[in-house]
């Protein structure tokens, strides 16, 4: 997902004089702050702050900060891809700090809205076991919402945080080599619910990017009868790994990815909605977001809106996904990943297939019997 810096500031003009402070939100329909709004304020009396101009970026609940602002009437303005601008006129004095609210309206064309009410589980016989133990919570669980939310790039790193867990140099070379509290043997490790190991095991040969989910128990007496293995191998404990589909990765972009899109814009190598003789089509049946664990066990009700590209192929160009707004992250997250494994019909301009923006609304609700 992209993320927006929180409060990055550009400085045009960087006024001698200037000392005044604004903060606020942008907001959307609904009152959900928008990400990656560019809020510009233009003006001021004082002679040398005579056209003096200072930018803001919102981050992604829609909140900006601008400071060094030239004394005086000062237009305020927003825009972003995708909304109406918007514009208001106010007076800064002094070094107080004003709070100003903005709205912007959509002016893009969405595909039609997504409501997603239903818990599905990729793999769900599969991954059976795993939720059955997570809810009984005998031993450590660490869930694909924590994986993510850890942004971890090796698995060692994402089980440095959990107590009783170390990590060790082996005899063997390598550099990673599992214990658990009060043992000095390695645990048994299974992947998809077979042995992998009972012997030192390099846990970063493991991407968390293709982990499901993981469960650990540090002592012998912990571990369910189906991580059992001959010979009582699970004495040193059991690390249990649960794999997931593959999910393709980001390419970073050389340039941040909403001063790209502009760039494509202008140069019409991508076109939006309403420019298009034929627009983007999503497949019917093959976007299926996952309603997020924690999300779907409070019953928490969300909205997302998503803006991306799809090439002439049909395909989502992942470095131009960005969470426009969203009531939670992990709704953004979820969508998303079910994006990525969606099918497009392309959009079609004079005859050939073209690359569009495409806006997409997506609503979680938890229906309680």
């Amino acid at each position: 997902m992209h993320a927006y810096a929180r409060f990055l500031l550009v400085l045009v003009a960087t006024p001698a004089l200037a000392q005044g402070t604004l903060t606020g939100h942008v907001r959307g329909p609904g009152g959900l702050g928008i990400g990656g709004v560019e809020v510009r304020a233009v003006g001021g009396a004082e002679p040398r702050a005579a056209g003096g101009v200072v930018i803001a970026v919102t981050d992604d609940e829609g909140a900006f900060r601008l400071v060094g602002l030239p004394l005086g009437g000062v237009q305020l303005s927003a825009r972003r891809i995708g909304f109406r601008p918007t514009a208001m006129e106010l007076v800064v004095a002094g070094t107080e700090t004003r709070i100003v609210a903005l709205q912007l309206e959509p002016a893009a064309i969405l595909l039609a809205p997504v409501t997603v009410n239903a818990r599905r589980e990729p793999y769900s016989a599969r991954l059976a076991g795993f939720q059955q133990r997570s809810q009984k919570r005998i031993g450590t669980f660490i869930t694909r919402e924590r994986i993510e939310a850890s942004a971890s790039s090796s698995f060692s790193d994402l089980l440095r945080g959990i107590p009783g867990v170390r990590m060790a140099p082996s005899r063997n070379g390598i550099s990673n080599s599992l214990r658990f509290r009060g043992s000095n043997c390695p645990p048994l490790v299974f992947i998809d619910g077979a042995p992998a190991s009972a012997d030192e095991f390099d846990v970063d040969i493991i991407d968390p990017a293709t982990v499901e989910g993981v469960e650990i128990y540090m002592s012998m007496l912990t571990v369910p009868p189906e991580l059992h293995a001959p010979r009582g191998l699970e004495h040193c404990g059991v690390i249990a790994v649960w794999s997931r589909p593959f999910r393709p990765r980001t390419r970073r972009a050389e340039t941040p990815a909403p001063v790209a899109l502009r760039q494509l814009l202008d140069a019409a190598a991508v076109f939006v909605a309403e420019t298009v003789d034929q627009r983007v089509r999503l497949e019917p049946g093959t976007f299926q977001p996952i309603y997020p664990d924690s999300l779907w066990r409070a019953a928490t009700s969300g909205d997302v809106l998503v803006e991306f590209v799809i090439d002439a192929f049909g395909r989502l160009e992942p470095e131009f996904f960005s969470v426009v707004s969203a009531t939670h992250p992990a709704f953004g997250e979820s969508v998303r990943e079910a994006l990525l494994r969606a099918r497009f019909e392309p959009a079609m301009k004079r005859g050939r297939r073209v690359r569009q923006l495409v806006y997409l609304p997506t609503h979680f609700e938890r229906r309680v019997p």
